[in-house]
């Protein structure tokens, strides 16, 4: 089965800065190991805000 790449964004307005957030989807992932990476860098994260 072929995946298709697929786009998205949205625009944010901030003072006078404009951002855009993008997202691409490029196919399956496994969701536990994923959902684990973003754990880590979560916890990794606001252990250098202390």
């Amino acid at each position: 089965m072929e995946n298709k790449q697929q786009t998205s964004y949205k625009e944010v307005k901030i003072g006078g800065t404009l951002y855009r957030v993008t997202s691409v989807f490029t196919g399956e992932k496994d969701l536990a190991k994923t959902l684990e990476q973003l754990a880590i860098r979560k916890v990794m994260a606001e252990k250098n805000t202390l």
